[in-house]
């Protein structure tokens, strides 16, 4: 792992039990991923497609499981969570996936003047994966000028934030990584975000996708303890 990654690992999230892929690991079949989301998802012209972080993160989760990892990218650039969910039934539960990574947010603050709707789409869209029985790793926003002046962030940060608490339910926190490696001098903020002043750089990639792959990795590898 790149050491300015590993160095904020600490605060890039916690694990949480995910048997169904557990179980997968145990009989020696392969994983299916659907990373979903926008612009962080999608990738940009300005990065090659396997330096996005859904690339990092396939190639990082197969080594750390030992198994075949197939990330299937279903980003799309610009989308808020309503387009997102519009296409949630094709892109996301059709492919039968072992786990979604939802990659949302940025857009709805950049886009709204306040989140409170798509904050409620949100919640919905996650009951909706769960009666389906996929577990879901939200990855919240990212740190970037654009995104830090925007007075919706906190709120839609917040939400993001207690969403990821429920059961069946992780939080990569993208934003908190980002702001520690800036935070502790490993990193500027030119090192983790185009000039743009949104998107991630090389480096901002490759930390998400290689620390959401050891997150979900230790998470695949619990077993839940009886409380009996």
């Amino acid at each position: 792992m790149e050491k300015r990654c590993a160095k904020a690992a600490s605060v890039a999230g916690e694990t949480k039990s995910l048997p169904n892929i557990h179980a997968k690991i145990a009989e020696g079949e392969s994983i299916r991923v659907v990373a979903f989301g926008s612009s962080s998802t999608e990738g940009t012209g300005f990065l090659p497609k396997s330096e996005i972080f859904a690339s990092v993160l396939g190639r990082e989760l197969s080594k750390e499981l030992l198994t075949p990892v197939e990330v299937i990218n279903k980003g799309k650039g610009g989308d808020t969570i309503s387009k997102m969910i519009a296409r949630m039934e094709s892109d996301v539960i059709a492919q039968k996936p072992d786990l979604v990574v939802w990659q949302l947010g940025v857009n709805d603050v950049l886009q709204m003047e306040g989140v409170e709707g798509a904050i409620s789409q949100m919640k919905a869209a996650i009951d909706t994966l769960r009666a389906h029985g996929l577990p879901v790793v939200l990855v919240d926003l990212q740190v970037a000028p654009m995104v830090d002046r925007d007075k919706d962030t906190p709120v839609m940060q917040a939400a993001i934030e207690k969403e990821g608490a429920r059961a069946g339910v992780l939080h990569f926190h993208r934003q908190a990584l980002m702001r520690r490696m800036i935070e502790t001098g490993d990193s500027t903020m030119d090192d983790l975000v185009l000039k743009d002043g949104l998107h991630m750089s090389r480096l901002g990639h490759l930390c998400t996708g290689e620390l959401l792959a050891h997150q979900i990795a230790k998470s695949s590898l619990e077993v839940r303890v009886s409380t009996r």
